[in-house]
């Protein structure tokens, strides 16, 4: 039974064809394939433009991610770098105290967390970089933060201004390699 229907479909469409092409002479028939294979094609280059469209709108995506990644990693040290200015700042209260070292501990995890993250994702060139950047920021800074602790704690607006910047060439340093190291590997 199974095969009897298969011979009655195979010929009801061999005769839809027939019917069809019968009416077509050759140069109709290579008309209509030309037709057929131009809508086709054009269907193709549609659609491979269109997967190429998509591929480099992701990788786009996934570059500007990054871009913000490593600009949050960045704002994380240098917020461990205005760490002294805030000491020197304080007002002296257990309060200030107790706000300002929990603010530098909430940098030095964000730096951590920023630290592990480039070891396991990102190329061994930024990781490496960024790992001297977090190194001559906690040597500046910890050393000032350390001079500031041992300040007295500011008790007029007048002596909110510092004057001058505390040192930081060695972090500076390291910020300027680590930038361009980032914007290599951004623009591969």
């Amino acid at each position: 039974m199974t095969a009897f229907l298969a011979a009655a479909a195979g010929a009801a469409a061999q005769g839809t064809w027939e019917r069809l092409l019968g009416d077509l002479d050759g140069g109709d028939l290579a008309t209509a394939l030309i037709s057929v294979l131009g809508v086709m094609g054009a269907a193709a280059v549609a659609a491979i433009v269109a997967v190429k469209a998509y591929k480099t709108q992701q990788r786009e995506t996934r570059r500007q991610q990054r871009a913000t990644f490593y600009a949050e990693a960045v704002r994380a040290v240098e917020d461990y770098l205005e760490a002294p200015y805030r000491i020197r700042r304080r007002d002296g209260s257990a309060a200030a105290r107790r706000e300002l070292t929990q603010h530098v501990s909430d940098v030095k995890s964000r730096i951590s967390f920023y630290t592990a993250w480039m070891a396991i994702h990102s190329t061994d060139a930024v990781a490496g970089t960024y790992e001297a950047f977090v190194r001559a920021a906690q040597y500046e800074a910890g050393q000032q933060m350390t001079a500031a602790w041992r300040s007295r704690p500011t008790k007029k607006d007048r002596a909110v201004p510092i004057g001058s910047p505390l040192p930081r060439t060695g972090a500076d340093a390291a910020r300027a390699k680590l930038l361009t190291v980032m914007e290599a590997d951004l623009d591969c």
